[in-house]
């Protein structure tokens, strides 16, 4: 890397005040994001449950690492999802108690995410899967 490349990296975060103690402030508000829909119980305990199902799945039919990637990441989609669902819920929430069309379309919008990324995780399940629960137990469909 050439000396002027590392002179615009440095300026470039100087200018975005972009220090140790910012980047620890960041991380820690992402954290207490997590933590905070974490709290919240359902939604967190059937993600987890599914993500234990699906990790437990992939070592028991040896799955490869491309299939790998295409879990963790579906994973990690349903999870930011969730995050940004939580989110919106919170904001509609802190707008007004009150019953509001427009409130509701945002909440079912947001929901209907999860929801979509949910049946998208099911089918990637069922690519993976099902070929090799096929082959273990002999079944044909």
């Amino acid at each position: 890397m050439s000396m002027e490349s590392k002179n615009k990296i440095g300026k470039s975060m100087k200018s975005r005040n972009l220090t140790p103690k910012s980047v620890y402030q960041t991380i820690k508000n992402s954290l207490s994001g997590i933590k905070y829909y974490a709290s919240d119980g359902k939604s967190i305990l059937l993600y987890l449950l599914g993500c234990l199902i699906e990790i437990l799945m992939g070592f028991v039919y040896n799955i490869n690492g491309l299939e790998w990637i295409l879990i963790i990441v579906i994973l990690g989609f349903i999870l930011s999802i969730e995050l940004i669902n939580t989110a919106i819920e919170a904001t509609c929430d802190a707008i007004t108690k009150e019953y509001n069309p427009l409130i509701k379309i945002a909440k079912d919008c947001a929901s209907g995410a999860t929801f979509v990324m949910f049946i998208v995780s099911i089918i990637l399940n069922i690519i993976i899967f099902l070929p090799k629960v096929i082959l273990l137990f002999g079944v044909v469909i």
